[in-house]
């Protein structure tokens, strides 16, 4: 019995009923009606850093097992939240609900948004199931943390507006295009992303906008990736991609020329930080067309690009330009950081006259032809040679034409030529 009346006078006593009185402490601070009141302004504060944004806290409450928060931003966004939680397992399990009603505070969106869902887990995994309506269409997504980095990610989109995205990214859209389909990535938190990406894109109505010139501040794959200190991590990338898209003009500000047509392609991106591989295939304009970009240590080094038996009023199409001709028109294209090598040939062409007087100014009478050009490019010029036959006339280029004086020879033979019939 003395022991016991002494405990309290002892190292171990002492150490064992300064641990009891902190948990204590901490019980009342935490789980308790008037531990919550004091660590509303604290949630209030960091709520309001994290968000960058002033908060307000509606209610919070937390006991040993459940927690319950909403809070909003002054413009009446809300978050709000319930569930369960473990303190001896540090895990947790919640349902949540979003609603981004008016644009500013934390809502970056002029489109009002809802999303709900439910999380659960842990610091070593940690899912997010939801749902929402956002800039005019639904999606549904699922993601997976661990250790609260981002592992993977699935979401199905179905018909989401595309103007509203283009004004996120600040880009000027006028069209109707909503976009569905499907991302299902994972990874992420070994920097070994691999998955598919399939896209749909429907367009009734698209209007073309000015190309926005981007800012002289180069964008390269290595800025894009490189750390604050301008480092690039390891990783490996292995991401398939699916494309399908009424109108190729809903991606000119992305390529900084006018685009129509309608596009369909399939491509893959494979390497690591020390060699990158696009891989790209389409149908477009109802040819047979490949594409591959080699790109070694994240800066592109060459391009080969090969189409075959393309639909020339469709190809010009493509570029949003009246065709001058008909046609079946092939090109292939081999170009690296020094030279390159360019072929264009048309078979069974013929030229619609009321286009070329129209658009192009040129006037000139009904003929079919056959076209083929080769270009050697180096850094310093460009030489053509190739040859055109037509019903009107004949003209051959040798290989020290330049491109000034191909197109003068060309405008001059045809308007001017005689029959070969």
């Amino acid at each position: 019995m003395k022991h016991v009346r002494n405990f309290h006078r002892t190292l171990i006593g002492k150490i064992f009923l300064s641990f009891l009185g902190v948990l204590i402490a901490l019980y009342l601070l935490l789980f308790t009606p008037f531990g919550n009141r004091l660590m509303i302004p604290l949630i209030k504060k960091s709520l309001s850093s994290a968000l960058d944004t002033p908060i307000a806290v509606q209610e919070f409450a937390l006991t040993r097992e459940r927690f319950h928060l909403i809070f909003q931003d002054h413009l009446g966004n809300t978050v709000s939240s319930q569930g369960g939680i473990s303190l001896l397992t540090l895990r947790m399990y919640a349902h949540y609900r979003i609603e981004g009603l008016q644009y500013g505070g934390f809502n970056p969106i002029s489109n009002p948004f809802k999303t709900e869902g439910s999380l659960s887990g842990g610091i070593a995994s940690f899912s997010v199931h939801g749902n929402g309506t956002i800039l005019d269409g639904n999606i549904i997504y699922k993601l997976e943390l661990h250790r609260f980095s981002l592992a993977t990610l699935d979401i199905e989109l179905n018909k989401i507006a595309y103007a509203p995205l283009m004004e996120l990214l600040h880009y000027p859209s006028n069209t109707d295009t909503v976009i569905s389909g499907n991302i299902s990535l994972n990874g992420f938190d070994r920097r070994d992303v691999g998955g598919k990406i399939d896209l749909t894109a429907h367009t009734k109505r698209f209007l073309p906008t000015p190309i926005t010139e981007d800012s002289n501040e180069s964008v390269t794959f290595k800025s894009l990736l490189a750390d604050s200190n301008g480092q690039v991590k390891p990783f490996h990338v292995d991401v398939a991609l699916n494309l399908s898209l009424d109108h190729a003009g809903i991606l000119e500000q992305f390529v900084g020329v006018p685009l129509g047509g309608r596009v369909n392609a399939k491509a893959t991106i494979k390497g690591d930080q020390k060699h990158l591989r696009l891989n790209a295939a389409s149908d477009v304009a109802r040819s047979d067309t490949t594409l591959l970009i080699e790109i070694p240590n994240l800066e592109p080094s060459s391009i080969v690009f090969d189409l075959k038996h393309a639909n020339a009023e469709e190809t010009f199409e493509l570029f949003a330009l009246p065709s001058p001709i008909k046609g079946n028109l092939s090109a292939y294209a081999d170009l690296n950081t020094t030279e390159g090598k360019l072929q264009i040939s048309v078979i069974e062409g013929s030229t619609i006259p009321s286009v070329l007087k129209q658009h192009y100014q040129i006037t000139q009478p009904f003929m079919r032809f056959n076209a083929e050009v080769n270009a050697d490019l180096s850094s310093k010029e460009v030489h053509y040679r190739g040859i055109f036959k037509s019903d009107l006339g004949r003209m051959e280029i040798d290989n020290t034409t330049t491109h000034d004086q191909m197109i003068h020879d060309l405008l001059k033979t045809i308007p001017s030529g005689s029959p070969h019939r």
